[in-house]
């Protein structure tokens, strides 16, 4: 096993009648009794130095003042103001967007919003306020009839703190600001996605990174991101290229300049001869001769010993004495050390937060931003440890804390988990899950269905078989008479975590088992798109997904539902769309009136998309889902051809809250449980079961709470070898799953996250038993209506008409409180919502953090 963990003596319990293998001790998230954090990918954490918690906010851009008495640090919602030693001094709210915050001489902190505006902070005798907020565009579009959200994003301020700069994403330029009158004065078009922006120390000119590069030529293959068309890998879809504009800034006219996929940190020597970038999606740092305005290297950070693409380099800091630069990498959770002095190359590591997003020095030291940092731990005891309750960190560390660089950089690869990849081994007998890459697997197929939201004690914290509590638990066995009993038939796995967080980054770690840094830096500020379904290729990872995986293997592969970012449904005689209740009585009575179309702009997915299958929106129960697979599978039975990977969305158990226009929460997830009961069914039932390997996952789980930890969710590992009636305690999560799928199929790793990752091999026998599974009716009407409002009390009221209110066209477009509170309300009418459900702390924590 590659990932960190330790193995564990089992226990055999019988719970009643239940034969449950139990471990002494489980590894959980959290602060382990070493001092370091477990968080849901899998890695530790142990970031060195000073480590200030951000509650509830993840931070997103760093700036140092001036005269070096203070740090400012962007987060979601919030800017944290420390002093430079790491006092805070106000935590203050704002409307922050991805990026973009920046110091003028005089002391005054900009800071860019979500909503296309700039925020000013002042320090007086009161303290730290905000002293105004002005709209930011480009001079032509400013006084435009309806002004949409440019989307502010990197910003910098001239030394005589006249003028202010700003990249505005959507509008592929940078503006020029007079800040005394606020209005722009000057603008300069630049490449695709701007995101940071950095002054040369002698202010000549601009450096803007842009994450879409050059625009697309008339034969290069193309998406859309945000409106604008971007250069794509046809391959993969995903953004082929980036660039830094250097604008001159006495013409303003920018000059191109060709460096890495989704360039993100820049920083310039103290002399300005030399631009460092970080590549993000490339793995690379470029060196840019800032007067040619010409690359003239490249330095790779990804190396031998974790050699798959996903270092992810966010941003860099250059020490004072210029010989060496200090690279955040996301992916890692480390800052990657490069001298500088003969050829620049990595030496060493420091151990960060999760995921540093920036990274800052001065002569005191470095400070890390670290957008994660520590999970979702908050300090707060009687605060539920929900997937959004973020805990970012903000590192000061002095040059005496990182001495000890290869004592610091071993810690790197504990925490990581770093070892030598072994060669697949000759003559190996076959296994479920295999132990290395190209050794034989029973296993010939697998169906991978992925569904929406749910953690695992929403859905089985009724089970006494596993670490649930039954409190909280709302979508018990009365609603899931299905999954209920697969857990128990097959493997009840109560220590599986959701990599991510929401949809957009979720479907992201469900479908490429890797969130590159442009996904993460727009966590809740998703101005350009939320792209859950496709739809913006600077979400995707370069190295591609599951299904162009398995074809560059030459594993067969079909999907049904999943990056459908268009789907249409039509009368076929009058062109209109239809709810729910309309779509159930076409589906139930076979009317046939409506023509359903799953379109995606992902073009390398269309040759292995069912060309009917969509996921969102949830008009179409899964029932309906589940027929067009089956049918399917009847045909692949007859003509024995089912693809080597099956990959389905089933999303009805995300569940439209208590609006009138959809099922009630009960009777949704119902649904959802039928569909999947009635597909293991059939595969169990048919030639396939004796090589095929079904697993199940949320692809998030931030529609309610979990008293271990919220990223906690409930996941499936079926077969004729699954270890029957037992619980397995081992912690796993997406990447475990994709691994897993990888080894079977014999699919290379796509980065370094399913490279590294432990496989699910712990929840397999080596005798099948293929007695099939018998799917249980639905206890519940899966039309079951929501009450009408007048019947019910005043938060239930509420709640109904929230839910009537919020954009169910996508996922998570909706408030997940509201789903959450909803769903709650609607299965428990007489229980408040647990916001103060008591948690456990994690082996090590202390009661006072």
């Amino acid at each position: 096993m590659r990932r960190p963990y330790v193995a564990l003596l089992g226990i055999a319990l019988i719970v009643g009648g239940f034969a449950s293998v139990r471990t002494v001790q489980v590894l959980l998230l959290g602060k382990q009794d070493d001092g370091r954090y477990l968080v849901s990918t899998g890695q530790y954490v142990s970031p060195v130095g000073r480590v200030e918690k951000t509650e509830y906010a993840r931070p997103k851009d760093l700036a140092l003042s001036p005269d070096g008495k203070y740090v400012a640090a962007m987060a979601t919602a919030k800017v944290f103001i420390y002093s430079r030693s790491g006092d805070l001094e106000k935590a203050l709210a704002v409307k922050t967007g991805a990026l973009g915050v920046a110091w003028s001489k005089l002391g005054k902190l900009y800071v860019s919003g979500g909503d296309g505006s700039v925020s000013e902070v002042v320090k007086s005798a009161e303290g730290w306020t905000v002293s105004r907020n002005f709209k930011v565009d480009t001079p032509e579009l400013i006084n435009a009839e309806k002004p949409s959200n440019p989307q502010v994003l990197g910003l910098a301020v001239s030394k005589d703190s006249a003028y202010l700069y700003a990249a505005l994403g959507i509008r592929n330029a940078v503006v020029k600001i007079d800040l005394a009158s606020e209005k722009p004065v000057a603008s300069c078009k630049t490449d695709v996605a701007p995101y940071r922006v950095l002054l040369s120390p002698d202010e000549t000119k601009l450096f803007v990174a842009n994450r879409g590069g050059a625009a697309p030529g008339k034969s290069e293959a193309r998406a859309n991101s945000a409106g604008t068309d971007v250069a794509v890998d046809a391959g993969t879809d995903a953004a082929l290229r980036g660039s830094i504009s250097v604008v001159d800034l006495s013409l303003m006219i920018a000059k191109r300049v060709e460096v890495g996929r989704q360039p993100s940190g820049m920083v310039c020597r103290p002399d300005g001869s030399v631009l460092y970038v970080a590549d993000s999606d490339s793995d690379t740092v470029s060196i840019v001769d800032a007067a040619a305005a010409k690359r003239i290297g490249v330095i790779p950070v990804t190396t031998a010993d974790d050699p798959e693409f996903g270092r992810i380099p966010t941003d860099l800091a250059i020490s004072p004495d210029t010989k060496q630069l200090f690279v955040s990498c996301g992916g890692i959770n480390a800052l990657a050390v490069i001298a500088l002095e003969t050829k620049p190359e990595v030496v060493g590591y420091l151990p960060t937060g999760w995921f540093p997003i920036s990274v800052k020095a001065d002569d005191n030291g470095l400070v890390v931003a670290s957008s994660k940092g520590i999970g979702s731990r908050p300090s707060n005891k009687t605060t539920k440890f929900g997937v959004h309750d973020s805990v970012g960190t903000v590192q000061f560390a002095t040059y005496s804390d990182i001495a000890g660089l290869d004592s610091l950089s071993k810690a790197v690869a504990i925490n990581n988990g770093w070892e030598k990849v072994l060669e697949a081994r000759k003559d190996v007998a076959p296994v479920p899950i295999p132990v290395r890459l190209g050794e034989p697997s029973v296993f010939r197929h697998v169906i991978y269905i992925i569904k929406e939201n749910l953690t695992y004690d929403l859905m089985y914290g009724d089970m006494p078989e596993g670490n649930g509590d039954k409190g909280i638990c709302i979508f018990g066995e009365d609603v899931t008479p299905n999954q209920h009993r697969l857990a128990r038939d097959f493997v009840l796995l109560d220590n599986f975590y959701t990599s991510g967080t929401n949809s957009a980054d979720g479907h992201q770690w469900t479908s490429s088992s890797i969130c590159n840094a442009y996904q993460e830096q727009n966590y809740s500020a998703n101005q350009r798109s939320y792209p859950y379904d496709g739809g913006d290729p600077l979400a995707y990872s370069p190295k591609g997904y599951l299904w162009t995986a398995a074809a560059k293997a030459g594993i067969s592969v079909r999907v049904y539902g999943e990056f459908v970012n268009k789907p249409s449904i039509k009368h076929k005689k009058t062109g209109k769309s239809a709810d729910f209740f309309t779509l159930w009585d076409d589906y139930k009575n076979g009317k046939n009136e409506y023509e359903i179309r799953a379109i995606t702009d992902n073009k390398s997915l269309r040759k292995y998309l069912h060309p009917n299958y969509i996921g969102f929106p949830m008009v179409v129960s899964d029932q309906w889902r589940a027929d067009l697979f089956l049918r399917e599978f009847e045909e692949y039975v007859r003509k024995d051809n089912l693809p080597k990977l099956c990959m389905l969305l089933l999303p009805n158990n995300h569940t439209s809250g208590t609006s009138a226009f959809y099922p009630t929460p009960r009777a949704m997830v119902a649904d959802n449980d039928l569909a999947l009961g009635r597909i293991v069914d059939a595969v169990s039932r048919s030639k396939y079961w004796k090589d095929t390997l079904i697993v199940v996952v949320e692809d998030d789980s931030q529609s309610g709470v979990d008293h271990l930890d919220g990223h906690r969710t409930a996941a499936l590992c079926i077969s004729a070898y699954s270890r029957k009636g037992q619980t397995v305690s081992e912690f796993f999560n997406h990447s475990s799953m994709i691994r897993s799928i990888e080894l079977v199929l014999g699919i290379p790793p796509m980065n370094r996250f399913d490279a590294s990752a432990n496989s699910m091999a712990s929840c397999f026998n080596s005798v099948p038993n293929y007695l099939p599974f018998q799917f249980s009716p639905n206890n519940i009407p899966l039309d079951e209506r929501n009450p009408v409002k007048t019947a019910l009390n005043p938060e239930a009221r509420k709640l109904a008409e929230q839910s009537e209110q919020q954009d169910w066209t996508n996922y998570d477009k909706a408030d997940p409180t509201v789903v959450a509170r909803a769903m709650w309300q609607s299965q428990r009418p007489n229980k408040p919502f647990p916001w103060t459900k008591f948690n456990p702390p994690s082996p090590g924590e202390d009661d006072d953090e």
